[in-house]
């Protein structure tokens, strides 16, 4: 059986989990084959799976692209996300694919489309034989916002694999006492990402306590002129650091150098920060729109323990003020967490099995 999947192959660890089910497949006996719109053509074979880049132009010729590369593998199953999904399922449908599956992450409170465009996509969604979603609030979106049919859909969460990452020295301006409270928040500097709230959840918790408290920040984004005037605002600047953009190594080391993580996005459709954090053992304090919540078992793990609402900045003081004691949860708690939520072979089995129709 040939399959293709369509994603943006970069260095990130969520191209890295396509990259991980290819090669997974591709041990199964499936030909596998990626295709990612890249500045330059290329093709290459990594660990069995066949590599196909063409060059990223206009939407006509990105079209065209993954019309030809379909045609080309002629594969029994396709599996695309985010802008490869309209393509592949238009052209699957035309050049005769067997199974299209679209794996749909991005909620509608994040985006807000217009009435046009949740028309179109639900156009290609419904022409799709298989939509997969990463969240309980996604699929419903599914159902309610795009009219796809409830049985045509399924919900299956991701993995991580950042625990294979190298945890190299620390290289990152990160101060690591004993007696200082490492607090971290990883994302894309936007306005729906709420980093506003942790900053002035420090500047409450500074007033409350003699401990050392940092935060550091990493991502970067159109909100950060926006951040910073706020932390030299609240008298903040020696405790908030913008560490910027980091790669996967230095991500790992980053959740592994913080007492706690706190992500407050107001709009999450699954959270993939989440899952790298507790992957390692770190404590999280989340936003609970995160849709990776809902594959959580709430009597093992009860929610609350570690949610709160991003509109309620008390509940996130609150929630920090027990790490700032040192009388947190601990970093067991979450690492068992991850494992009993996001076992990955569980997840590739489930994967498996939608591919095959089972």
């Amino acid at each position: 059986m040939k399959i293709l999947i369509l994603y943006t192959q970069n260095k990130s660890l969520f191209s890295s989990f396509f990259q991980e089910l290819s090669e997974k497949l591709c041990k199964d006996g499936f030909q596998v084959f990626n295709f990612s719109l890249k500045r330059e053509n290329n093709f290459f074979e990594q660990n069995g799976v066949g590599i196909y880049f063409e060059k990223h132009r206009g939407l006509v010729s990105n079209y065209l692209a993954t019309y030809k590369i379909i045609k080309r593998i002629r594969p029994d199953v396709v599996i695309s996300n985010f802008s490869y999904i309209n393509p592949a399922i238009l052209f699957g449908r035309l050049l005769g694919v067997k199974r299209n599956i679209a794996w749909f992450h991005t909620a509608f409170g994040h985006t807000k489309p217009n009435i046009l465009k949740v028309w179109n996509k639900s156009i290609y969604l419904n022409m799709a034989d298989v939509v997969l979603t990463n969240s309980k609030s996604l699929q419903n979106e599914m159902h309610e916002v795009y009219r796809v049919a409830k049985e045509k859909t399924r919900r299956i969460p991701f993995w991580t694999n950042i625990e294979d990452y190298a945890i190299e020295v620390n290289s990152l301006p990160i101060s690591i006492h004993s007696d200082s409270i490492n607090i971290g928040s990883p994302g894309r500097l936007l306005t729906n990402k709420n980093h506003k709230v942790v900053i002035e959840a420090v500047y409450q918790l500074k007033q409350m306590s003699n401990r050392d408290i940092r935060l550091y920040i990493a991502g970067d984004g159109t909100n950060k002129i926006q951040l910073e005037v706020l932390v030299t605002n609240l008298d903040l600047k020696n405790e908030v650091v913008f560490l910027g953009v980091l790669n996967a190594n230095e991500m790992a080391l980053f959740y592994k150098a913080m007492d706690v993580i706190v992500l407050p996005s107001f709009h999450e459709a699954f959270g993939l920060v989440f899952i790298e954090a507790i992957a390692l053992g770190t404590p999280v304090i989340v936003s609970n729109t995160f849709g990776a919540l809902s594959f959580i078992d709430n009597q093992k793990f009860p929610l609350d323990n570690f949610c709160f609402n991003p509109e309620a900045i008390q509940e996130l003081i609150d929630k920090l003020e027990p790490y700032i004691l040192n009388q947190g949860f601990s970093k067991t708690y979450f690492k068992h967490m991850y494992d009993e939520s996001f076992e990955k072979e569980a997840i590739y089995e489930q994967i498996k099995a939608i591919i095959l129709n089972q």
